[in-house]
């Protein structure tokens, strides 16, 4: 990818690599979902490794102190620069948050200039990948109007509600397109267990919808959504790539059958996607 500025008027070329590299970002200043964090990253490293996409993960565990608990030197303020991005391709956010107002958490998970150094990775065609926690990342408040809540956010709408957390409430993920690298290697459907996110709007019509929940297999909790319940979805944003899933509560998830399932083959040719390699959806809504 080419390096960044804030403003992304004049980008250097970076350095050419052998193979993509992703910053896995597991950061947190509000809810932090320690086991799946702890339990997921080890096989969605090893995924990666293997679909020969190399990864750095670094991390910041603000849950319960004081506003600014990432913005020790050797958190945030050295990861989110224009010129430590410029190495990667994409960033995953693995289950990251932000303030969780409902909670008094403390405050935002970027300052400006962070955010700043954000969006100009993706204004120069830099991808991001989310999961789960990183897609509501103030619990069913917007944290960064670029990132979450509006249609023309990066998300693209708020998680409003989610069913109860338990594993055994599975419902069928219906895959609607086959070609995408994140959904290529799935079932057409398939059961899963999760604490599954309801959210305020179907991004259907901004966003190219990649799988669904079916309601009618899994008790769905408040707030609803009815027929059409997006759950992973993608799309072309702000010169770069965005892609999501509400997948992940569960450190199990990630763990099943010694790491090759379902949720990690999901999330790594997301991941993969939005580094700009897998080809096949353009991801148009």
């Amino acid at each position: 990818m080419a390096a960044i500025g804030l403003v992304a008027t004049s980008a250097v070329p970076a350095e050419a690599k052998s193979e993509p590299k992703v910053l896995i970002y597991t950061g947190t200043t509000g809810y932090r979902h320690a086991g799946s964090i702890d339990g997921g990253i080890g096989p969605i490293q090893k995924a990666l490794d293997r679909a020969g996409i190399s990864s750095v993960r670094e991390d910041c565990d603000g849950l319960g102190g004081a506003v600014g608990n990432c913005d020790h030197p050797d958190a945030n303020p050295r990861v989110f620069t224009p010129e430590n991005l410029a190495q990667y391709d994409a960033i995953f956010l693995f289950n990251s948050s932000s303030q969780w107002l409902g909670g008094g958490r403390p405050g935002p998970l970027w300052d400006e200039e962070q955010r700043a150094a954000i969006r100009g990775f993706v204004n120069a065609g830099g991808g991001i990948a989310a999961n789960h926690n990183a897609v509501d990342m103030g619990a069913g408040v917007t944290t960064w109007d670029w990132w979450d809540g509006a249609a023309g956010s990066a998300v693209g709408t708020l998680m409003t509600g989610h069913a109860a957390s338990d594993l055994n409430n599975v419902a069928t993920v219906r895959v609607e397109d086959r070609r995408h690298p994140s959904t290529r290697n799935l079932p057409k459907e398939f059961g899963f267990g999760d604490e599954h996110y309801n959210f305020a709007r179907s991004v259907r019509g901004d966003a190219h919808v990649l799988a669904t929940l079916d309601e009618e297999t899994y008790e769905p909790g408040p707030n609803a959504m009815g027929e059409d319940h997006p759950i992973s979805w993608c799309k072309q944003y702000d010169g770069g790539r965005i892609w999501v899933t509400g997948m992940g509560h569960f450190a199990e998830s990630y763990s099943e059958n010694g790491g090759n399932n379902n949720l990690v083959k999901h999330l790594t040719g997301g991941i993969g996607w939005a580094a700009g390699i897998g080809g096949g959806s353009k991801c148009t809504p």
